[in-house]
């Protein structure tokens, strides 16, 4: 990771960093690596040094609360379609730094600078409590089986009540599987046990009834599906054999009708806008585009104009400023795409709970619930709750009506 500090005249200082995922879409803005055998490959220091050297010498001076003016200058500084010159890790991070300076100089939280005066809403948690895909060990392809505390009244309600099925979930598997069921996936929850999506959704309903939460989650998936897709032949290797795009659809059509899900992420590969036309079209749940949208607004805006999918997530780092991101947040909301806040691994203080906030996500996934970095962003949201009290509002009744 980088992390830059920025400091004020007045001596405010913001901080910012750049997490990485496991699962990289192909147009996300680059990650720039300094390549040979240090850290394996995974080196940072020409990104440092692009901001010590090209991006502080050209920011020196102004203002930290003209935030679109400086990412934009860091946009023309690159010179880059997708910031390949700087690296968007170096470009993401000052951008964070900044807005965070700005916020500390004005003494205000940052969801609430970044805000503008919007009523705070607090968004429901989900969390990926089975993990398959490049985060298991391949068992299943698709990559994160979701749980959502829809009956649940207040975000810390909701928090609670995923802590307590995840407590359960993994005497539930070993029900089933044993000892050897119970391995831990690379995304903080369970790795898969079963190679049945279907099955493995049982599990977690089980789950919810060992809990004393029958009927209070709903289900929901990140299929991945870039990732088990064969460009040569242009279908999908699932369960042991090659199927094309509506036998995909017809698939997931399936699950959906049969588990009620909510949600299904990038359910095809991320190239496939008339597939997400057409998914969009057939299922009544929420179709959302990850891969398929990289919070990139021309991708969006592309998405937007052909009926592909009716959420995004939300993940400011994938485009690599905040102004960008915060524009693609809000034409989504403007054509009715519901918003999915997602944070990546990587540090403890992630500002993607607080952006997340400010531009008023009603969803929010940070894996599950198990990891200090993933505690430490449901605990900023409680910490939020906390501050607004009885003026908090929760989009989960917004979204699924009063338990």
């Amino acid at each position: 990771m980088v992390e830059v500090d920025v400091w004020t005249a007045d001596g405010s200082m913001g901080r910012g960093s750049s997490p990485c995922g496991t699962s990289v879409g192909r147009h996300e803005a680059f990650v720039l690596r300094d390549g040979g055998k240090r850290y394996g490959g995974l080196g940072v220091q020409q990104a440092i040094k692009n901001v010590n050297e090209v991006i502080y010498p050209a920011l020196k001076g102004k203002s930290v609360l003209d935030q679109r003016g400086i990412d934009k200058l860091m946009i023309e500084l690159d010179g880059t379609p997708n910031k390949s010159r700087l690296g968007a890790n170096a470009i993401y991070s000052v951008s964070i730094a900044v807005a965070r300076a700005a916020a500390n100089s004005q003494e205000i939280p940052l969801y609430r600078y970044l805000g503008k005066g919007e009523g705070p809403v607090l968004p429901l948690p989900m969390f990926n409590m089975i993990n398959g895909g490049l985060y298991g060990d391949r068992k299943v392809e698709f990559q994160e089986f979701i749980l959502a505390p829809t009956g649940a009244g207040k975000f810390s309600e909701a928090l609670r009540m995923g802590v307590e099925v995840f407590s359960t979930l993994g005497e539930t598997i070993k029900k089933r599987y044993g000892q050897k069921g119970l391995q831990t996936g690379s995304s903080a929850g369970y790795a898969a046990p079963a190679d049945e999506p279907a099955e493995i959704l049982e599990i977690l309903l089980e789950a919810t009834k060992a809990a004393d939460y029958a009927g209070m989650f709903r289900l929901g998936l990140d299929c991945a599906a870039s990732h088990f897709y064969n460009p040569e032949n242009k279908c999908y290797n699932f369960r042991g054999q090659m199927r094309c795009r509506d036998e995909m659809i017809h698939f997931l059509e399936g699950l959906t009708k049969s588990y009620s899900l909510f949600m299904i992420e990038d359910p095809l590969e991320e190239d496939d806008f008339e597939g997400y036309e057409e998914i969009t079209k057939q299922l009544s749940t929420l179709i959302v585009g990850d891969d398929l949208f990289v919070t990139n607004l021309e991708r969006l805006k592309r998405g937007v104009a052909m009926g592909a999918a009716n959420a995004m997530i939300f993940k400011p780092n994938m485009v690599g400023t905040l102004s960008e991101a915060m524009d693609t947040a809000a034409y989504a909301k403007e054509h009715g795409y519901q918003l999915v806040g997602s944070g990546r691994a990587g540090g403890g203080d992630d500002p993607v709970p607080e952006v997340v906030v400010a531009v008023g996500a009603p969803l929010v996934k940070f894996g599950a619930p198990r990891s200090g970095e993933r505690i430490a962003k449901q605990n900023t949201l409680l910490r939020i709750e906390e501050e607004l009290g009885e003026s908090a509002q929760f989009s989960g009744p917004l979204l699924f009506g009063h338990p």
